[in-house]
């Protein structure tokens, strides 16, 4: 990724619990996301959330769903981003399960690898 370019970044919101093919969710993504030559990808875990479904999402031991947020960031520049989302979308498809995606156009200010990469 060159840095002079435009930049964007993909958000995936999904739950731990999601799967496809057998495989976390957010994994697949994000080595479908390495498979296309994407700058990275970073996946955090939240601790409490509610969706469309308007379910809550939480770590409390007497919650009714261990099902915790998941986030998934992409960034790359905007061309290689849109080209993604189309199969994004199929992964999304195959899992079954509810999701948000967003996109935001970004200014990156560095990006280069560390020493031990080099």
């Amino acid at each position: 990724m060159n840095i002079s370019e435009k930049t964007g970044i993909l958000r995936i919101y999904s739950g731990e619990t999601d799967k496809v093919h057998g495989r976390p969710l957010f994994e697949e993504i994000v080595f479908e996301a390495r498979k296309a030559g994407l700058a990275g990808a970073t996946v955090t875990k939240g601790i409490m959330s509610f969706g469309a479904s308007h379910s809550m999402h939480t770590m409390k031991i007497f919650a009714l769903s261990g099902d915790l947020p998941i986030i998934i960031e992409i960034v790359d520049n905007i061309e290689k981003l849109d080209a993604f989302v189309s199969r994004l979308n199929e992964i999304m498809d195959l899992s079954k399960k509810g999701g948000l995606v967003t996109f935001q156009e970004i200014d990156v200010l560095r990006y280069e690898r560390g020493e031990k990469y080099k």
